[in-house]
């Protein structure tokens, strides 16, 4: 079993960055990496949606929250709710992407991730809701600061929400493992689509992997390596059968 984290997919995710710059300058570099996280996130947001149907659930920013598929580890995140309703306001003082890339001199590079992933991934579940992200930590604020429209964090939905998110744990909560496969096969087609060079493409995600092998080891990598076929548009076949 793997014991892959946030960490291992904000590495990756700027290691990429990094190689991509390298190969077209850094404006360019930005508008695709920018684009590559907006396709990631909105087939993030794509999946939660098509459990919340299966179950028979609204698309609400409340269905949204409880139908997360992402959990980081214990302690990665300090976060304060400051505004419960009618809009939930979160503000982040702790987080482990920024963490790592500061670490590694890579926030230039992973601070991309940050200027897409909220808002894409509420888009990804219902186009017509919305997250308003007044500020990202990799991108010079105090702290991250997020303001989720119609979220509306009574007490009573939140009691509502632990629960939902409980009875749903095993159904809904994919391991990290998978996000990094995500990350990295849907960012090199992108990349693909952009350069329109099969080579240009192979070279730069080859050159992200060598960093992370370097990281992580030969085992880590082809784990990652395995997700090249996955389908990420759709939730899996056994968790269709698993929901309900």
């Amino acid at each position: 079993m793997s014991n892959f984290t946030a960490t291992h997919q904000a590495l990756l995710f700027a290691w990429i960055s990094r190689a991509v710059v390298d190969e077209v300058g850094f404006k360019e570099g930005e508008r695709i990496m920018r684009k590559a996280v907006k396709i990631y996130a909105m087939q993030r947001g794509r999946r939660m949606a098509q459990r919340a149907k299966l179950n028979g659930d609204e698309l609400t920013m409340n269905t949204y929250f409880a139908y997360v598929e992402y959990k980081p580890a214990k302690g990665d995140f300090k976060k304060k709710l400051v505004q419960r309703a009618p809009n939930a306001r979160v503000n982040v003082f702790k987080c482990p992407y920024y963490n790592v890339w500061k670490e590694n001199g890579l926030m230039p590079y992973g601070r991309f991730f940050c200027l897409e992933v909220d808002k894409a991934v509420v888009k990804g579940f219902n186009k017509n809701l919305n997250v308003d992200v007044l500020g990202t930590t990799p991108n010079g604020a105090e702290y991250c600061d997020l303001i989720f429209e119609g979220g509306n964090l009574t007490l009573k939905n939140i009691l509502k929400m632990v629960y939902k998110k409980f009875k749903l744990r095993k159904t809904v909560i994919m391991p990290f493992e998978y996000h990094v496969g995500h990350t990295y096969k849907t960012i090199k087609e992108v990349i693909y689509d952009e350069l329109g060079s099969r080579s240009k493409t192979e070279a730069i995600m080859e050159r992200a992997l060598q960093d992370f092998t370097k990281k992580y080891g030969h085992e880590s990598t082809e784990i990652v390596r395995k997700y090249e076929n996955t389908d990420f548009n759709n939730i899996l076949e056994r968790e269709i059968s698993s929901i309900g």
